[in-house]
């Protein structure tokens, strides 16, 4: 992150803002509170970008900056937060780097399965979200089970296709 102008900030938040907010979650236990820790750290981001000085690793400072905005609401929110936060701390210091990829890669993968066409899409997210079999989701949607069949085998050649591109 070079210089943080306005169409930076914009890239830099799209890419980031929801794997920073499923991160956050995990460490929270609360969606509008981790949502709330990610738009601070991306308003500090905006009020300091003259003073920061990132360069390549963004993505390092970006969860690290949430992950210590948690552990700052943790320890206002909790009386007996010393455990967790120590639990926290241990546990992500030295894999804060493969956490913040973890949440990267399913962004991308939501994203993806978002492109899939929208009846392949659908039939994809019955298996294997809502664990529907082949035959019920062909009894649901009134088509056959190769038709289900095609679906997901498309699912999965454009889901790897893209993927690959985005790695």
């Amino acid at each position: 992150m070079k210089t943080l102008d306005k169409n930076r900030f914009k890239e830099v938040f799209k890419q980031y803002y929801n794997p920073l907010c499923n991160f956050a979650a995990s460490i929270l236990k609360d969606k509008k509170l981790a949502e709330d820790v990610v738009h601070d750290v991306f308003e500090k981001l905006w009020d300091k970008r003259s003073e920061l000085n990132i360069n390549d690793n963004e993505k390092s400072y970006l969860f690290t900056s949430v992950r210590n905005k948690a552990i700052e609401v943790i320890r206002k929110n909790k009386s007996d937060q010393k455990l967790e936060v120590d639990y926290i701390n241990s546990t992500l210091e030295n894999g804060l780097d493969e956490v913040s990829d973890k949440y990267l890669l399913k962004e991308k993968l939501y994203r993806s399965i978002r492109q899939l066409p929208p009846k392949c899409q659908k039939v994809f997210l019955l298996n294997k979200i809502n664990g529907l079999t082949y035959i019920e989701i062909a009894d649901d949607l009134d088509i056959s089970v190769k038709t289900v069949e095609n679906h997901m085998g498309k699912a999965f050649r454009l889901l790897r296709e893209m993927m690959k591109n985005n790695l």
